[in-house]
């Protein structure tokens, strides 16, 4: 398939693209700046399609997937807040308009959303058929992006709206924030540790999204997390074992508010959040204990066995 990627460069893209360039698809990859990303991706360069959005495509396309988004890890400055969301949204709005005015109509579109969207339910089980109906800037923003792509049902013959759990990875994401804290003595519990925390292995989100591509039963929102949500404390207690090092600090409800203010709803909103339609669809997840995951992934920094 001609499958047309943006935001590439991210971390989920460059986990993703070389599963796919096994699987024979042609990859045609928008980016903001050519440049940078033929630098970026200087491995596999010669096996990809870079253009940008004033220059845009003239192929065919089979597939869409929208990576492109600001990190919510930033600083949630005003500035930042509408940067997160509007670089979700216009991506989209521009790729569709282009579909439009070339009267393309793929057979599939990816958009990418999060499990942000559950918002905090305690210990309650969310699978797709769990709505929320308010929530904070998580929330808001992932309802928005969903909201948003509707729209592209107009185009496409199936739609996808990934909800994806904290990605990790042995030097991006969550994770590879959290080692450094980790290493320095700075972590601990958050609260009281019970808030569960959707995580899942780079891996599994690459070969999720394959398997999703090629099953087409798989449509709607989809959950892309690890079957086994673990809780703060139990994240934390595994990742000071491996680290091999003493993290007793205990950070407060109140402590986190005050520091972050809105933005502390990443550390203490509660997400046990399930994939149902990928365990219904028969999709085997390579890491479903959070030990196992952390351990191989922290293998190459001489952390883990």
């Amino acid at each position: 398939m001609n499958i047309l990627i943006a935001g590439a460069t991210g971390l989920i893209g460059r986990k993703l693209m070389p599963v796919l360039i096994n699987d024979n698809h042609r990859l045609i990859i928008l980016t903001r700046n050519r440049e940078k990303a033929r630098e970026q991706l200087s491995e596999i360069k010669d096996k990809i399609h870079i253009t940008d959005y004033q220059t845009g495509w003239e192929e065919n396309i089979d597939a869409v997937i929208n990576l492109a988004g600001s990190p919510v890890t930033r600083t949630w400055t005003p500035k930042q807040r509408r940067r997160i969301l509007n670089s979700r949204l216009l991506s989209t709005d521009y790729i569709y308009i282009r579909c439009l005015q070339n009267r393309i109509m793929p057979k599939l579109w990816l958009t990418i959303s999060a499990t942000g969207y559950y918002n905090d339910q305690s210990g309650a089980v969310m699978d797709e058929n769990h709505i929320c109906s308010d929530g904070g800037f998580l929330y808001q923003t992932c309802e928005k992006i969903e909201k948003n792509a509707q729209k592209i049902s107009n185009i496409v013959s199936r739609h996808c709206i990934l909800r994806i759990g904290l990605v990790m990875d042995r030097n991006y994401g969550f994770l590879g924030k959290l080692l450094k804290l980790y290493k320095r003595h700075l972590g601990g519990h958050i609260a009281g540790g019970n808030q569960y925390l959707p995580w899942i292995h780079i891996e599994d989100v690459a070969n999720a999204m394959k398997f999703i591509i090629d099953h087409e039963e798989c449509t709607g929102v989809i959950n892309v997390t690890s079957p086994n949500p673990c809780t703060q404390a139990e994240f934390s207690d595994i990742l000071e074992k491996l680290v091999g090092r003493k993290n007793p600090l205990w950070y407060p409800a109140f402590v986190v508010r005050l520091l972050l203010r809105n933005q502390s709803e990443l550390f203490l909103n509660s997400q046990n959040v399930v994939p149902a339609k990928l365990l219904n669809a028969g999709f085997e997840f390579r890491y479903t204990d959070v030990s196992k995951a952390m351990s191989d992934l922290l293998r190459d920094n001489g952390i883990g066995s």
